[in-house]
């Protein structure tokens, strides 16, 4: 596992800064102070994701708040992730081809004018995966931000992405837009009707993952949600978990049916979700250890700062 040193979070202003970090989504930004070892000074955090952001004024002006907030002095570099090099985000940054690993995205960093600072964002990657050419910004971040030896790593979420990696690096991924597709049935569709939204049970989720693994017509048995709830034929509590246990169920086992598989799957998120989906892969035998997710970004973007002479 990895040292937790790269994730201890002090206000050390002892400590000279040599690096700022910057994990930015749709909905979230992070920004930590790294010293010369790659130890975390210092988190600060927002809730001014990309989303909320329409300008690179209100970009530099939502980065600039978090940065005044005793974070550094000013002078180190700063590497940026995630959807703030998006289309819509403060700058685009291309994407990069697979095989994606640290030295590769270090030469495809998109500079970033900032305060005269050295600025950079690392870019998402683009590569052919099942039928069409998918796309991430952040996850192969974190990819490279697990222990040496890993070969796949599951990143779940709104769209959840799950990794071959090879020789340290990312050498191909699938998308799985699973939290999106639960998301919209449970809150916009006749099959979510009547849920209670809030509920979980680890009983309907187990069901679901069972469903999932004895009846592959998954399109059909979605519908299951609605008719089980129509007909009483399970308690309503159980059923969102239960539409859960569906959608990550046919996830877990359509990744790990793919070419590349083998060995434990690091699965990196927050604590809720990837024990979530750790609990799916238990139930299908699935090896498998979970990393915390800003962990592993924390370590991958150093890596990516190193090759690059950020720091």
């Amino acid at each position: 596992m990895l040292d937790e040193s790269l994730h201890r979070n002090t206000s050390n202003t002892g400590t000279a800064v040599a690096l700022i970090g910057v994990d930015w989504g749709s909905t979230h930004l992070r920004v930590h102070a790294f010293d010369a070892l790659g130890g975390i000074i210092a988190t600060r955090q927002s809730a001014r994701g990309m989303a909320s952001l329409h300008s690179p004024e209100a970009f530099a002006a939502a980065l600039d708040d978090l940065l005044s907030v005793d974070l550094d002095d000013g002078d180190a570099p700063i590497l940026l992730a995630g959807m703030v090099g998006a289309r819509n985000g403060w700058q685009e940054a291309p994407y990069a081809p697979l095989p994606a690993h640290a030295d590769a995205l270090a030469a495809a960093l998109q500079p970033l004018t900032f305060k005269q600072r050295r600025a950079a964002i690392v870019p998402g990657v683009s590569g052919a995966s099942d039928g069409f050419d998918d796309v991430m910004r952040g996850e192969e971040t974190q990819a490279l931000g697990v222990p040496p030896g890993t070969r796949r790593v599951a990143a779940p979420g709104t769209h959840s992405k799950w990794l071959t990696l090879d020789g340290g690096g990312v050498v191909g991924f699938s998308t799985y837009p699973t939290g999106e597709i639960y998301s919209l049935l449970l809150h916009h569709s006749l099959l979510g009707r009547g849920l209670p939204a809030e509920a979980w049970s680890e009983r309907g989720f187990i069901k679901g993952l069972d469903t999932a693994r004895e009846r592959p017509d998954w399109l059909h048995q979605l519908f299951g949600v609605r008719a089980r709830n129509v007909r009483d034929a399970a308690p309503v509590e159980e059923l969102p978990a239960f539409l859960s246990g569906l959608l990550i169920g046919y996830e877990c086992l359509a990744a790990n049916n793919e070419p590349g598989d083998g060995g434990e799957v690091a699965v990196i998120g927050g604590a809720k979700l990837a024990a979530t989906y750790a609990l799916a892969l238990r139930r299908y035998g699935i090896p498998h250890y979970i990393i915390e997710g800003d962990t592993a970004f924390c370590r991958g973007l150093w890596r990516i700062a190193k090759a690059a002479r950020f720091v």
